[in-house]
């Protein structure tokens, strides 16, 4: 009699315990995916912007006033084991850097960027480039720009990161300024999933220190932060 008690209460453990164990697994598996339009850092200096993670779609029409970058639609969308951001009519500098529309996918651990109508200084960047395509641009009155298209990043969480355009410029004195356009990060199912939007890049220092459709209200962009200096551009 003992014993047939103890094997109900064995079987009745089981049962209340295989839920918990699925219900585990099933949240260890899930992936998840965060992504942002645009950042910068330097003379102007712009916060990942929009930035959403988790299950999430926002939209932002164009950018406050500021020196430097002008936009048309930053659009960011996520989901679990899928993040994509798009940015269309980008305008740098006075047209040094166009493109009409900008995208970054990342899809269950999978990469990939586009771009349509891209140019930086008279230069026609690549559509679909194969990842952390590295390229020199002159850039008159400027120097020479560092660009990576199709940047690809493994993170120590596991999860990957695209962005599709990543500049560098130079403004002299040893001053650069940087910008991210479209990036996206996700987990594969399976993988540990990231736990906050990827920041962008940080701000430099200084001695003064057709894209998808809005299924989202616009929202507002923080206010970019301009730091006193002169940033030669020729028209």
């Amino acid at each position: 009699m003992r014993l047939k008690r103890l094997s109900a209460v064995t079987a009745i453990a089981g049962a209340l315990a295989a839920p918990l164990a699925l219900a585990g697994t099933a949240s260890a598996t899930t992936g998840t995916g965060s992504a942002y339009g645009l950042a910068a850092g330097g003379l102007v200096a712009i916060p990942a912007t929009p930035a959403v993670a988790g299950t999430a779609d926002k939209s932002l029409l164009h950018l406050p006033a500021n020196p430097l970058i002008d936009v048309k639609v930053l659009h960011v969308t996520t989901k679990p084991a899928f993040a994509r951001a798009s940015v269309t009519d980008l305008r740098v500098a006075k047209a040094a850097l166009t493109a009409h529309l900008v995208t970054a996918t990342c899809d269950n651990g999978t990469a990939r960027s586009h771009l349509a109508k891209a140019s930086l200084a008279g230069h026609r960047l690549a559509a679909d480039a194969a990842p952390n395509s590295a390229l020199s641009i002159p850039v008159q009155g400027l120097g020479t720009a560092s660009v990576v298209l199709n940047k690809q990043t493994r993170n120590a969480d596991g999860s990957l990161t695209v962005t599709a355009i990543q500049v560098t410029l130079p403004l002299g004195a040893g001053r650069t300024q940087t910008l991210s356009v479209s990036s996206a990060t996700c987990s594969a199912t399976g993988e540990k999933p990231p736990t906050q939007p990827p920041g962008g890049p940080k701000p430099t220092p200084t001695p003064t220190a057709t894209g998808s459709p809005i299924s989202a209200p616009p929202g507002q962009a923080p206010k970019p932060t301009p730091v006193t200096g002169d940033l030669p551009v020729t028209g």
